[in-house]
């Protein structure tokens, strides 16, 4: 026996003499423990905090989108009913207008809202922030703009004879066109309706009020008025609109995010109800985050709570006492509430990772309070003395339990060996808390039993004296268990070359979450370069759209491309370059006579014309003419509509004027638009944007891997960053991470085994149950089509720390049976059983992931962590059980003179 073996037998000796105290310490460092993770204990909800920034691809994205914010926006998504006709760009814009109206009052939640950006706040810039693609359309529709805009213009001398003034001379135009044309018609009645408001009231005059708002009236789609009309990426035909929000971040509550989309939501189809026409939906980062938050939240919760009414059930069922069962799950109680305290000042916080800690606790640090309470009932059905009994109890137990904790701590821990930082503090708390429990099955759980022992029946003196009678030896027909799994294991092996990883992150989540279902509907994928040199990003861009993998880039050299490309476009224009401005005469009460009579000869002449468009044009020119034709005061008319055709003109030349814009001005754009591509510390933005959706990985490799090797190809290029950068190559790095830290894991636990039972065969035993066990786990998931995700592959280091403890228990009793004569093993015996209810806590207790578990990647964690613990469990039982028994008889055969006999496990 060890010095440190019999450390802890005196240890274990003082509790059971002092168990009063020890339950008095134990409360207070529980009390404490609550009260410092209570105070101190904060809990961060910010994804980009699960990995190192000290890592270059993730210091570039964290610089990325320190500068850019627009992933971090929730996309309120407005798309068309299928079952309904199209509906026009009105309805469109208005649905828009009012989900901006109802985020902007959100002021506890939101930080800002972005719908869309006038094209008026552009002024004559406009056409420098368009797609280059789209140039050529906008080339058509300016140039229907030229009649009106010659009309308004500097009138030539043969254009004074229609009159005066620009409204008069348009009516006496539109009087002699023969035929009257409908697209005219339909013009003048709304320009005559507006005439008549300005003449009649006192409203406000202003563009998009009373004076038309031409760019509007023009437009095709909701994107010309600057909306953000997207085509939904799994089905070109359609569109949707978008509206932006950003949420107030607040990452030190599990619920602060979840609150502030909820109630952007519910704002969102609040303002929608009054659009049947459409659906609203939300998603975006912030939403994927909030759903899994609370789903993660829910599923854990119910899982914890089950697990432990579960456990409490087969507790009593095996061990055949209530209290036995209760003792064991206030001790592990005990250990969880002491982890909280050493999570606060180890790691000083939780993360969306190390939240469910709790069930790798109830799951794993179970187990040695299972082993302990097994041998307890053995023990004091043999003496009613506490201390003859717990050192009975700590001889056996000690030396396998503290290697499984110490090997299962181990994996947990060695995640901080990698640059996952969400994995690597879910192992330090996870791996402390298994240490913890096991403290608790050294302290809590004896003092319990001390002061209220259970009653179990002594084993009669009799029977304690046949113990001692030797037995006959193992039945060898247990080694024809071994063929059962050792030939299923080999023939399924091709099936391991079936199971392959997954890395869609979307799949993780729960499918059936409208936020899940929506983001494939949106391109938010792009590479990002940035530069404080503008003109560096030229060569850079002219690389990228070389690839046929991008669909195309943008930045703020568009907008000197487009300026650049106008001259050729503006000549291609009839009659553009003939127009001249000049400043309109204003109108005098005189004049309103002169445009009263024509304004009722026009509508005499659409009077004659068949179809509702004229007659409403009729109707508005009478209503004008009505105004003019005696009104109150017509100095006051008179300088109401010299006003409207000042505005007019203005809007028209700035129209016109688009075609030759200024320079390009970066600082006299729009606040969104100028976020967008220049940073406030003047970096500057060059967004590459993929043909193909890249939830695809497939696609993401490509595409990625394309894109840096034509940037680093560029001389003195900066490096490529963005959301696909960052998904590429964090996902690399954290499947990584599970390989590194499995193999880690391994190699201490092997280190570990081999120090506790010093034998390099027993070792490879011990060690060995994983090598038969984790391979089926494998040919299963092959066979039924499981794929390793980033959810499920984090337990092949948990079910390699977790797992060896099958052979660490199993070579223990072998050589307790090798050493004790008392022990003999011939039948399924106290340790057997215990075996048997860690394998079922462990299995059920991350099980119930897969059976009550709404997030996938939950769903997935739990089903490999149930099957691979069940595969682990019944390899140990087939093939190192039988084994080891079949050891035995060599050892009996040879000789020896231990005698094999049977197990003395308590009849009761």
């Amino acid at each position: 026996m060890s010095w440190f073996h019999r450390a802890i037998l005196r240890l274990v000796l003082g509790i059971v003499e002092r168990p009063r105290l020890t339950l008095v310490i134990a409360g207070v460092a529980f009390v404490a423990a609550g009260t410092l993770a209570a105070t101190r204990l904060t809990i961060s909800t910010d994804e980009n905090e699960l990995f190192s920034s000290h890592v270059p691809f993730f210091r570039n994205y964290l610089d990325y989108i320190g500068r850019f914010h627009e992933n971090e926006a929730v996309y309120i998504i407005i798309e068309p009913k299928q079952s309904q006709p199209y509906p026009p760009l009105s309805r469109w814009t208005a649905a828009a207008d009012a989900i901006d109206a109802a985020e902007r009052r959100l002021t506890n939640y939101v930080d800002a809202v972005e719908s869309h950006v006038d094209p008026n706040s552009l002024g004559e810039s406009g056409l420098l922030y368009d797609d280059p693609e789209d140039l050529p359309a906008h080339e058509k529709q300016l140039a229907d703009f030229v009649p009106l805009a010659s009309l308004w213009g500097q009138p030539s001398f043969g254009d004074l004879v229609f009159g005066r003034t620009p409204v008069e001379r348009a009516i006496s135009k539109m009087g002699v066109q023969d035929p009257p044309q409908t697209n005219a018609a339909q013009f003048t009645g709304m320009f005559a309706g507006q005439l008549a408001a300005t003449a009649s009231t006192s409203s406000p005059i202003q563009v998009g009020g009373l004076v038309p708002d031409l760019i509007a009236l023009s437009a095709k789609d909701p994107r010309v008025l600057g909306y953000s009309y997207v085509a939904d990426a799994t089905n070109p035909r359609n569109h949707l609109l978008l509206v932006q929000v950003y949420p107030h971040r607040d990452f030190t509550s599990l619920t602060a995010i979840s609150r502030a989309v909820n109630a952007i939501r519910d704002a969102a189809e609040a303002a929608g109800a009054a659009f049947p026409e459409f659906d609203i939906g939300v998603t975006g980062r912030p939403t994927l985050e909030a759903d899994q938050m609370e789903t993660t939240d829910h599923d854990s919760h119910v899982t914890e709570a089950v697990a432990l009414c579960t456990i409490f059930a087969l507790l009593i069922l095996f061990l055949r006492s209530v209290w036995l069962a209760l003792a064991s799950e206030i001790s592990l109680l005990a250990g969880i509430g002491w982890t909280f305290g050493w999570a606060t000042l180890a790691v000083g916080r939780l993360n969306i990772l190390s939240i469910v800690f709790l069930i790798a606790l109830i799951g794993i640090g179970m187990d040695y309070l299972v082993q302990i309470l097994s041998r307890y009932r053995q023990e004091a059905a043999r003496s009613r003395k506490p201390s003859v009994i717990w050192v009975n109890v700590f001889t056996h137990v000690a030396l396998p339990i503290n290697t499984a904790c110490a090997g299962a701590a181990g994996a947990f821990l060695v995640a901080t060996l990698t640059d996952f930082r969400g994995a690597a503090e879910l192992g330090i708390i996870a791996g402390g808390g298994l240490f913890l429990c096991l403290v608790a099955g050294y302290t809590v759980l004896p003092a319990l039993l001390v002061l209220l022992p259970p009653q179990i029946p002594l084993v009669p003196l009799a029977r304690r004296r046949r113990e001692h009678a030797p037995r006959p030896r193992a039945a060898r027909w247990r080694l024809l268990l071994v063929p059962l799994w050792i030939i299923p294991l080999l023939g399924g092996l091709p099936w391991i070359h079936r199971t392959t990883f997954d890395s869609d992150l979307l799949k993780l989540q729960a499918q059936k979450l409208p936020s899940v279902k929506l983001v494939d509907k949106l391109q938010t994928w792009s590479a990002v370069v940035m530069s404080k040199n503008l003109e560096s990003l030229r060569p850079v861009r002219d690389a990228a759209l070389k690839s046929p993998l991008v669909d195309y880039t943008s930045s703020f050299l568009n907008a000197y491309d487009n300026r650049t490309a106008l001259p050729g476009l503006t000549a291609k224009i009839p009659g553009l370059s003939s127009i001249q401005w000049g400043t309109p005469p204003d109108v005098t009460p005189v004049d309103l006579t002169a445009i009263a009579a024509k304004a009722r000869a026009l509508a005499d002449k659409y009077s004659a014309q068949p179809g509702p468009d004229f007659s409403t044009a009729a109707h508005a020119l009478n209503d004008l003419a009505a105004a003019l034709e005696h009104p109150s005061d017509p100095a006051a008319v008179a300088k109401r509509l010299s006003l409207w055709q000042s505005m007019f003109v203005t809007e028209l030349k700035s129209i016109v004027g688009d075609l030759t814009p200024p320079r390009p001005d970066i600082d006299a754009a729009p606040a969104p638009l100028r976020a967008h591509l220049r940073s406030d510390d003047g970096y500057w933005a060059l967004y590459i944007v993929p043909k193909k959706n890249l939830w695809d990985r497939t696609d993401l490799r490509e595409f990625e891997t394309d894109i840096e090797a034509r940037v680093a190809a560029v001389p003195g290029a900066p490096p490529v960053t963005g959301i696909a950068s960052d998904i590429y190559h964090s996902t690399q790095s954290i499947q990584a991470s599970f390989y590194t830290s499995a193999a880690y894991a391994l190699t201490l636990i092997f280190i570990l085994v081999l120090f506790d039972l010093g034998h390099i065969g027993h070792t490879l035993i011990a060690v060995g149950v994983l090598a038969l066990g984790i391979p089926v786990l494998v040919e299963l998931m092959g066979y039924f089509g499981i794929d390793w995700n980033f959810a499920n592959f984090f337990g092949l280091p948990i079910l390699i720390g977790a797992g060896h403890e099958y052979g660490v228990f199993m070579i223990h009793r072998y050589r307790e049976a090798l050493h004790d004569h008392r022990r003999g093993w011939t039948t399924w015996d106290t340790s057997d059983k215990a075996l048997l209810l860690c394998a079922l806590i462990t299995s059920s207790s991350f099980g119930f992931f897969f059976g009550f578990a709404h997030h996938q990647g939950l769903k997935s964690l739990g089903e490999v962590m149930a099957v691979g613990t069940a595969c682990i469990y019944l390899a140990t039982i087939l093939v190192v059980r039988p084994i080891l028994m079949w050891l035995l008889n060599r050892q009996a055969a040879a000789g020896s003179p231990v005698p094999e006999q049977e197990s003395r496990e308590n009849p009761a």
